[in-house]
């Protein structure tokens, strides 16, 4: 993209400079200005104004142009020399163009008195030109491409049709920015309900993650009761199970898993006791007897007798 052309200006009592760069609207219409400003503090005549202000035109392309019509420039008036500089050097049809622009753009999520700027500086580079939006016109335009919200507020006003285009843009300005001033109120008000919404939420969060929950991935606290009844039934702090040679500190089996764990009970100590061994039956047991506790009548031979029990 080519660079565009600006003008300077030392003082307004000096000729201006156009420099080097791609003729743009804006710059003509700068031009323009710097030039009659010129001309007004230096009191320069009409016949020469054109050939006063020629060689401050720093742009070969543009000094080469001066050149090759000179005498036909330097008759003529002012204005003529403007007309022939963006006929020869902006855009072809930029006024109608800029135009087209004009009457297409709306106001959309703008804030109005911005947009109605914004649509007054590109019609005054249509000045003097056919294309130019007279006020009327401009008013319809802006009337016409005004949001919706703005446009009901607009017609309940009821503004007057002769008010001047400066005094009905001050007028639907001050609509606007007390819409806009509501828009911002609700807003505000929306946000800190959202705020305090996930402040209680968040909250109760917070609570409920305190609260012991089985089904939790954390395993809770033992109770009074359940340290009891491990004391009692010689259990573990730590696995919670019953009757086990070892301490919490010394624990081997570690803490149980909170999603299966369910509370301690009389039951389960009573469950997790050691059986009580039962003895085998023995078999006859023979005993050996002095012979003297025998009956005389034995016919037992032996010193000793063998008495079985059963």
């Amino acid at each position: 993209m080519s660079k565009s052309a600006r003008v300077k200006q030392s003082a307004p009592n000096k000729p201006p400079k156009l420099l080097a760069g791609e003729l743009t609207p804006e710059v003509a219409r700068d031009w323009d200005n710097a030039c009659a400003t010129y001309f007004m503090h230096k009191g320069i005549d009409a016949d020469d104004q054109v050939k006063m202000i020629a060689f401050g035109m720093l742009d070969p392309r543009l000094h080469t142009w001066y050149l090759a019509q000179r005498a036909i420039l330097d008759a003529g008036t002012f204005d003529a020399y403007m007309t022939a500089l963006k006929d020869a050097w902006l855009e072809t049809h930029w006024d109608t163009k800029l135009r087209r622009k004009v009457l297409g753009s709306q106001q959309g999520n703008r804030a109005f008195y911005e947009w109605a700027l914004e649509l007054q500086n590109q019609n005054t580079l249509l000045y003097g030109n056919t294309a130019h939006l007279s006020d009327a016109q401009l008013r319809n335009q802006l009337e016409a491409n005004i949001c919706d919200e703005l446009t009901i507020l607009v017609l309940r006003a009821q503004l007057a049709g002769d008010l001047s285009l400066k005094k009905w843009i001050e007028e639907v300005k001050h609509l606007d920015d007390k819409h806009l001033e509501d828009l911002a109120s609700h807003k505000k008000i929306t946000e800190e309900l959202y705020k305090s919404s996930k402040r209680t939420t968040s909250s109760n969060k917070t609570s409920s993650s305190k609260t012991y929950n089985p089904s939790s991935s954390r395993l809770g606290t033992l109770t009074e009761a359940e340290r009891n009844l491990l004391m009692k039934h010689k259990g573990c702090f730590k696995c919670r199970k019953f009757y086990v040679s070892h301490q919490s500190k010394e624990c081997p089996d570690g803490a149980p898993e909170a999603s299966s764990y369910k509370t301690l009970m009389e039951s389960d100590a009573i469950a997790a006791k050691p059986k009580t061994k039962t003895v085998a039956a023995v078999g006859p047991v023979g005993a050996v007897m002095p012979s003297s506790v025998l009956d005389d009548g034995s016919d037992s031979e032996d010193d000793m007798a063998l008495f079985q029990f059963f």
